[in-house]
C-alpha cells in the first residue's frame, strides 16, 4: 500500500464528513426558513450554519489538494510550457510550499483548538463546544499536507 493511496483513503473519508456537513447544513438552512416563516426560527442556527461551514471547508481540502485542484494564478505557466525542466521544478516547489503551508495551519488549528479547551469556550446559543472544530481543522491540515506532496493534475491541466 503506497502513500498516495493512504492519502486517498483518508481523504474518502473526509470527503464523507464534507459531504454529511454539507446536509445537515442544507437541512438546518430549510428548517429555519420555514420556521422563521411562523416566527419560530431555529435556535443557534447562526452558529451550527457557521461549525458546519468550517467543517465542510476543512473536510474537502484534502481532496481537492489531491487533485491538484486549488485556484491558482497561470502567470508562469507561458514559460513552463517552453522549458520542462522549468515546469517539474514549479510543479515541486508548489507541491512542497502547499504542504508547508498546510503543515502551518493544522498547528494554528490545533493550538487555536487547545486555547478553546482550556477555557472551555462554546457557541454562545446553542453550548456546542469548539475545541473540536479546531481539531478537525488540524487533521484535515495534516491529511491535507501528505496529499500536497502526492498530488496528481488531472485532465486538461495546463502544467505537467
Amino acid at each position: 500500500m503506497t502513500v498516495r493511496s493512504i492519502a486517498g483513503r483518508f481523504e474518502r473519508g473526509f470527503a464523507f464528513a464534507g459531504a454529511l456537513a454539507l446536509l445537515i447544513m442544507a437541512a438546518v438552512s430549510f428548517f429555519d426558513v420555514i420556521f422563521r416563516s411562523v416566527n419560530r426560527p431555529v435556535t443557534g442556527a447562526y452558529e451550527l450554519t457557521a461549525v458546519l461551514v468550517a467543517l465542510t471547508v476543512f473536510a474537502l481540502l484534502p481532496g481537492v489538494t489531491l487533485r491538484d485542484e486549488h485556484v491558482r494564478a497561470g502567470m508562469l505557466s507561458m514559460l513552463a510550457k517552453r522549458h520542462a525542466g522549468l515546469a517539474v521544478a514549479m510543479r515541486w516547489l508548489r507541491q512542497l510550499l502547499l504542504a508547508i503551508l498546510f503543515l502551518y495551519l493544522a498547528v494554528t488549528l490545533w493550538r487555536m483548538g487547545q486555547t478553546f479547551q482550556r477555557a472551555g469556550d462554546l457557541a454562545p446559543f446553542i453550548d456546542l463546544p469548539l475545541a473540536w472544530v479546531a481539531w478537525f481543522g488540524a487533521a484535515g491540515g495534516v491529511v491535507s499536507a501528505v496529499c500536497a506532496l502526492f498530488s496528481k493534475r488531472g485532465a486538461g491541466a495546463e502544467l505537467a
